[in-house]
């Protein structure tokens, strides 16, 4: 049999061996290439979570004196069996993210994702959240989205 008669080709055309594709020939990306967007900005975000929760505390330290001290005049701030009350916690969870979320922030993720922050519930703190730079934030009300599902987890990124 001559083998020299006939030219198969068997992949895709432009395809190296153990190169894989992560984008449609449109440009947009693949499932596959979600998903490892997806993985790259959970590392990202767990890199850099510290910096970027430092930088911006530091810009709104001052205001965020003043709203915590007229949150305590409006209401307790301790239970009957002095542990912080679940309405200060989550009065001023929120203030501090409306707070955080007002200054801009110089790190974006590699999928080009802005940082927000989302109050927690329950717990003193704000998590960090990446979502698409013209993502409205109103849809997130007290770390719960407007459908009523919890808006975190225990992890400190949430991609919105």
């Amino acid at each position: 049999m001559d083998y020299s008669l006939y030219l198969a080709h068997h992949g895709v055309k432009g395809q190296k061996w153990y190169v894989r594709r992560y984008q449609n020939e449109d440009g947009s990306l693949t499932e596959l290439g979600k998903r490892r967007l997806e993985k790259k900005d959970a590392k990202w975000a767990e890199k850099n979570y510290e910096k970027a929760y430092k930088s911006t505390y530091k810009q709104i330290r001052k205001p965020m004196a003043q709203a915590d001290r007229a949150l305590r005049s409006k209401m307790p701030i301790y239970n009957a069996n002095r542990t912080l009350s679940r309405t200060y916690i989550n009065a001023f969870n929120q203030q501090l993210a409306e707070l955080m979320n007002q200054v801009p922030s110089s790190l974006s993720a590699p999928s080009g994702r802005v940082i927000r922050w989302v109050a927690k519930r329950g717990e003193l703190g704000v998590q960090m959240a990446l979502a698409s730079s013209d993502y409205d934030m109103s849809q997130v009300k007290s770390g719960v989205w407007a459908g009523g599902r919890v808006g975190y987890s225990k992890r400190k990124i949430k991609t919105i």
